[in-house]
């Protein structure tokens, strides 16, 4: 005789599950059901449960206890079937799926009806799905429904490839208030008269102008039109905005901040001011205790045979989330000579590139993403090399990663680890490609042994 234990059985989820997919959608046993008019005026009714809804919600108790209580069929408005019906699988479904065609309106749903994992899978739904056109959209998402974890996700991904997000169309969909959070952002990646002249052309596409007015400006824009650093522009930029934008005492005001914080035309490159020049430290959205190491060392095993460095050595990887990657570190380089591996060499110059490669190798494209000179070795005592990059690069799912390291190194130049072809740590798997494999799944490819990153979703 077998014993139901509760604690560790997954009979009642598993049975649970089984039930809502039958029931899912299908007018067996339904007792109330959703109707919404389409645009072609026809009607469709959606099918549902008033005690699965009850259960998992207490807007739709009170509402099947009062006003909905004798009612067979509820009118929704303001929502489409689609939307109702994505919705619906948080009731009934283990695993739900979700379009970012409907995301916002589910979002809304959920929190109409009180239904707080709804809300917060939806967040998580958007984060792993993160680019350069929607992620304004999924700001203003985040500010709506105050989603933290989403809003700092979505502010990593402006600040990192502003210029990418100011020209994408999604932009020019932005709401006022993601514009407004946007325009407070101490560390966007672009110059100030970027970013206003940006800022203008969504400003016509919203109101539907071909030039725009200082009331027009004011009237969408209030007290967000003095978040730009005016301070950071040169007066020829200034001068060619008068006529719209100031009056003239406010331009007396942006003149006397060029003149006198050190910011003149004189030293003021406009294609080298950053917003970063004048933040602090801290106006980075992630704090050290957030980063994650993924170590591809394993420890135990460290092969006699070496492995003499090449003239370009890649280490090619991908994740399977968006993350942000703070810094990498490399394998020890050693001397290796009489069968031993001996000093480790403290002085081996090399150029560094990162870059993003789509498409198949015949006919892959590549983005530049960051290219310095460094050395292979640390110049201390430490024989382990930190590479710290000047701003975080954006990792995203489903692009393939390359970290090259070119340079002529000595001669007996080796490393002796084997590292592992992926791994895994909390949600997030990175897989380090075209490893050649030696037995147990462990590689010599590449001189990266660590990568540390920022997760933005999973």
């Amino acid at each position: 005789m077998s014993v139901y234990n509760p604690i560790t059985s997954d009979y009642p989820s598993r049975v649970f599950s089984e039930v809502g997919e039958k029931l899912y959608l299908k007018a067996d046993m339904a007792d109330v059901h959703f109707v919404f008019n389409s645009d072609d005026e026809s009607i469709e009714r959606i099918p549902a449960h008033k005690l699965i809804l009850m259960a998992a919600s207490d807007v739709f108790r009170t509402m099947f206890n009062g006003t909905w209580k004798e009612q067979k069929e509820v009118k929704i408005v303001d929502v489409s079937a689609d939307a109702f019906k994505e919705f619906l699988q948080f009731f009934y479904l283990n695993r739900v799926k979700l379009t970012m065609e409907n995301v916002d309106k589910v979002m809304n749903l959920g929190k109409m009806y009180d239904m707080a994992e709804c809300v917060a899978v939806c967040s998580k739904f958007l984060k792993n799905n993160l680019n350069d056109d929607n992620v304004c959209s999924s700001y203003g998402l985040a500010i709506l429904f105050d989603q933290k974890d989403l809003k700092r996700s979505c502010e990593s991904v402006i600040g990192l490839n502003t210029i990418a997000v100011l020209k994408s169309p999604g932009f020019f969909a932005c709401n006022e208030k993601a514009m407004a959070e946007i325009l407070k952002l101490n560390w966007l990646q672009c110059t100030e008269i970027e970013l206003f002249e940006a800022c203008m052309s969504w400003l016509k596409a919203i109101c539907k102008q071909d030039v725009l007015t200082k009331e027009i400006v004011q009237a969408k824009l209030g007290e967000s039109f003095y978040e730009f650093r005016f301070g950071l522009m040169v007066l020829q930029d200034i001068h060619a905005m008068i006529s719209n934008y100031f009056s003239h005492s406010e331009y007396a005001e942006i003149f006397q901040m060029i003149t006198y914080n050190g910011l003149s035309p004189d030293q003021l490159d406009v294609n080298q001011a950053k917003r970063l020049k004048q933040m602090k430290r801290d106006s980075f959205p992630w704090d050290e205790k957030d980063l994650i190491q993924f170590g591809r060392l394993f420890s135990r095993y460290r092969s006699t045979e070496p492995y003499f460095i090449k003239n370009l050595e890649i280490t090619k990887f991908s994740s399977n989330g968006p993350l942000l990657l703070k810094q990498f570190e490399l394998c020890t380089v050693s001397k290796y000579l009489n069968g031993k591996f001996q000093d480790t060499f403290k002085n081996v110059p090399t150029e560094m590139t990162i870059v993003e490669v789509t498409g198949a190798e015949n006919s892959k494209n590549e983005t530049l993403l960051y290219n310095e000179k460094e050395n292979l070795t640390s110049p201390n005592s430490d024989p382990h090399r930190i590479v710290c990059l000047s701003k975080p690069i954006f990792i995203r799912p489903g692009f393939v990663y390359e970290i090259r390291l070119k340079q002529d190194p000595p001669k007996d130049c080796a490393i002796s680890p084997l590292m592992m072809s992926e791994r895994r740590k909390e949600g997030i798997t990175i897989q380090f490609h075209d490893d050649p494999l030696i037995p147990n799944d462990f590689s010599r490819t590449g001189l990266v042994y660590k990568l540390m990153v920022y997760p933005i979703g999973i």
